[in-house]
């Protein structure tokens, strides 16, 4: 009798700290939280209007054979094969995030393919070289992160026998941890760089990194692995400057705001998974700065583009965007603009969001960086995005509230 006593009242005190941490200041939910869903990365909703649930192909004629090895350009861009498997993934993962158990049933189809042929090897390119950013980039992106989530799905309608579950938990884990690339980097940049000071832990590919070690700690139960996305949050919050640019990204020339807007995006991926396991990290706040400054410069940008001219012309990797005063902002795509679901559901009272509401009841004056955000601000319950690279999911069933 005194044993269960004991066992209840442990019970009892674990589920208070577990409720308490969750509106603990951030630096106590880095050290201490803990997996409060297992296997639940992003939930199917329980009301599915804003979500896709019909397969609109069929299974056998949407192959998504395993690609093998990886293999990027040593310049810009990533290995375009894995993200055409991810195009073809979409058409299972959606719908199964929308409750779709056919679906479910060919997310685990596939993501089992490909752990059995042992794919998305990374070999040779050593730390560093410009090889291996793009390696380590397109896995995260097109591969660990959505097939993560799928699965997370799939769990969440179908059962999935213990001996595959193994098989693709033990792949999950290979290419999450062959993939870690500067996530751990606390080197800071050196002088010569509008990123100089700030570690490279802060860059987006390091938060790509930190998404996918966090999904791959809540499939695996591991508390260790969940918190370590935590530090990359921080610092890309901490590191911002003043004005809220991020100065590993507005760096780049002409994609600039491109890339500002991705690691925008990667922060609200991390918070939106913190938040399915009960923790509320979108007010980390160091002396001032936070997401919603962040937000602002975003904001301020479209308004006056200049102001982002003099970090932008130190022209680091523009990609095909040679020219730092017409920045490169596609109207539609979810890579950077997917943060902006999420935030305008969370804080719609928010300066930043009533200024776009603002710009949206009287737009005959705005110009056209305005005019793609208020498009966006506009259309964000009604619109899907493309692929879910960065923001891993859709962002209209699983960013929004």
């Amino acid at each position: 009798m005194l044993n269960k006593v004991k066992k209840f009242l442990v019970v009892i005190i674990s589920l208070f700290f577990c409720s308490n941490i969750s509106y603990a200041d951030f630096k106590q939910i880095k050290k201490k939280a803990v997996i409060n869903n297992p296997e639940i990365i992003f939930p199917i909703p329980k009301k599915l209007d804003k979500c896709i649930s019909n397969m609109y192909v069929n299974s056998q004629n949407n192959s998504v054979l395993p690609v093998i090895k990886v293999d990027a350009p040593s310049g810009y861009g990533l290995d375009n094969r894995f993200m055409y498997a991810l195009n073809n993934f979409e058409n299972f993962k959606r719908p199964c995030g929308g409750g779709n158990v056919e679906a479910c049933e060919n997310v685990k189809r596939v993501i089992l393919d490909w752990a059995k042929a042992d794919a998305a090897q990374r070999i040779g390119a050593a730390n560093h070289e410009a090889k291996h950013w793009n390696d380590t980039l397109t896995v995260n992106l097109w591969i660990a992160s959505p097939m993560m989530a799928g699965y997370s799905f799939a769990k969440q309608r179908i059962t999935v026998p213990h001996e595959e579950d193994k098989i693709i938990k033990e792949w999950f884990k290979k290419i999450v941890k062959k993939n870690q690339h500067l996530m751990y980097e606390l080197n800071k940049y050196k002088q010569g760089t509008q990123a100089a000071g700030v570690p490279r832990s802060a860059h987006n590919h390091a938060l790509s990194s930190a998404i996918s070690h966090m999904q791959l700690g809540i499939l695996l139960n591991d508390n260790k692995l969940f918190r370590k996305a935590f530090k990359n949050y921080e610092y890309a919050i901490k590191f911002q400057r003043k004005d809220g640019s991020m100065p590993i990204e507005t760096r780049r020339g002409g994609r600039a705001m491109f890339y500002q807007g991705r690691a925008m995006t990667a922060l609200t991926v991390i918070a939106i998974i913190a938040e399915n396991q009960g923790y509320n990290i979108w007010d980390y706040d160091h002396k001032g700065k936070n997401f919603h400054n962040i937000v602002k410069f975003f904001i301020d940008f479209t308004e006056n583009n200049e102001i982002v001219f003099k970090y932008a012309k130190e022209m680091k990797a523009p990609g095909p965007a040679k020219d730092y005063k017409r920045q490169d902002l596609d109207g539609s795509s979810s890579s950077h603009w997917g943060w902006l679901s999420a935030y305008a559901t969370r804080f719609p009272n928010h300066e930043n969001i009533q200024r776009l509401k603002q710009w949206s009841s009287n737009d005959k004056d705005l110009n056209n960086y305005q005019r793609k955000i208020v498009s966006n601000f506009d259309n964000y319950l009604k619109r899907n995005s493309g692929t879910s690279s960065w923001t891993v999911v859709e962002p209209r069933c699983h960013f929004t509230r």
